[in-house]
């Protein structure tokens, strides 16, 4: 059943009262970008639910155990620059073309993969960085995990890397799995599928589809198929990096930035976190020209903790190299609580977080517009409308 909209906000709500009371389990606190996705995506907290057939408490731990994950294994900062590329260009896992559900397949490649040759560790960092991509590729839709079983044997057969595949769907990824799928699995690996299928709940032991060339057109069509897989794909793997959004920001930009207010939980309008929420939005940008990424993108939340409103930018340098900025609000009515408007961000540094604020009440129950800038109050929702910060243009 799908859950509602109610529903969700309970168990936004459950969350952040058990944050208030509990504190977070980690040291600093939880990621900023996945407490603004609890804040702000209903669609990654329906997916909890979903995956839990809208029980509320098991969501709410899933969801719990999985900032904490999140925060400890540094998911948010993965990638390209930070993981092994020569496991990556190996080929092992790698993803290319979809299902006919039209999900992504994330192909694991088991000949290519040598139990106890590689650092697990580092090959851990290397499978969350593809379902991280997946995650923003597909705005967090469900993918299939292809277990390409052909010409394996037992010295490929790595129980320890399964398991971990499995168990990411089955704790920290909600409702991400669409189908496992066993191509041409040899009749000596039989014992340890019955192994994994333990690994499994039930309604996710129906989703394990074992196929061979001729039975694999029930689910994979075969122009989306590969050549080895009986297929008309002639495609061979070669790693292409993940292109992310750059949004052009010269003094020619007609782009606007929006900035909304509510009084309280739950948001008035979501923004996708750092890795990819259920939408069309950008989940960061990058400036053309220039190392700083920022997020979010477009929207700007501000929460009522009763006194004001707060919001947040998140802003991380992902070169080689120092980049210095200039923090400078470009409206009279907004403030912000760090005491140097100038400051430096080290070479892939963790995300600064630089928090605003509205001052004095000023955004309860005024319009005013400017030049360059229009506010105006609808509905009981406080919305800004505004031209490109010029310091962001040229930072």
């Amino acid at each position: 059943m799908e859950p509602s909209s109610a529903h969700i906000q309970e168990l936004r709500s459950a969350f952040f009262k058990k944050l208030e009371t509990e504190g977070a389990p980690v040291e600093g606190g939880f990621h900023p970008a996945d407490l603004a996705r609890v804040k702000n995506s209903d669609d990654w907290l329906r997916r909890f639910l979903i995956h839990h057939e809208g029980n509320l408490n098991d969501a709410l731990q899933m969801m719990w155990d999985c900032l904490e994950w999140r925060k400890t294994f540094g998911t948010n900062d993965i990638s390209e620059s930070n993981i092994r590329m020569e496991y990556v260009n190996e080929g092992c896992l790698f993803t290319h073309n979809r299902d006919k559900d039209g999900k992504s397949i994330l192909v694991f490649k088991s000949k290519k993969h040598v139990k106890g040759q590689k650092d697990m560790d580092e090959l851990k960092r290397v499978v969350v960085y593809w379902f991280e991509r997946l995650e923003r590729m597909d705005k967090g839709n469900s993918i299939t995990l292809f277990f390409d079983m052909a010409d394996t044997g037992m010295s490929n057969m790595d129980m320890e890397f399964i398991k971990y595949l499995i168990g990411l769907f089955k704790v920290y990824y909600p409702n991400f799995l669409n189908y496992i799928v066993i191509f041409e699995m040899p009749w000596i690996l039989n014992a340890a599928f019955k192994i994994i299928k333990t690994w499994l709940p039930a309604k996710a032991v129906q989703k394990i589809k074992f196929v061979n060339k001729s039975t694999l057109k029930e689910f994979v069509d075969p122009d989306q198929a590969l050549k080895s897989w009986g297929g008309n794909d002639e495609y061979v793997f070669s790693f292409v990096p993940e292109q992310r959004l750059n949004l052009p920001l010269d003094k020619n930009d007609e782009t606007r930035k929006k900035v909304h207010f509510a009084d309280g939980s739950p948001m008035v309008e979501s923004y996708p976190g750092n890795f990819g929420d259920i939408g069309s939005k950008p989940d960061g940008l990058t400036l053309p020209n220039s190392s700083l990424s920022i997020l979010p993108a477009e929207v700007i939340n501000f929460v009522d903790d009763g006194s004001e409103l707060t919001g947040s930018v998140s802003l991380t340098n992902t070169s080689e190299k120092l980049i210095s900025y200039k923090n400078h609000p470009v409206l009279m009515w907004l403030s912000y609580d760090t005491v140097e408007s100038r400051s430096d961000l080290t070479p892939q540094q963790n995300p600064y977080i630089s928090r605003y604020s509205l001052r004095g009440g000023e955004h309860r129950g005024n319009k005013r517009t400017s030049k360059n800038n229009h506010m105006e109050q609808r509905e009981g929702v406080v919305s800004y409308q505004g031209k490109q910060p010029d310091h962001w243009r040229g930072a």
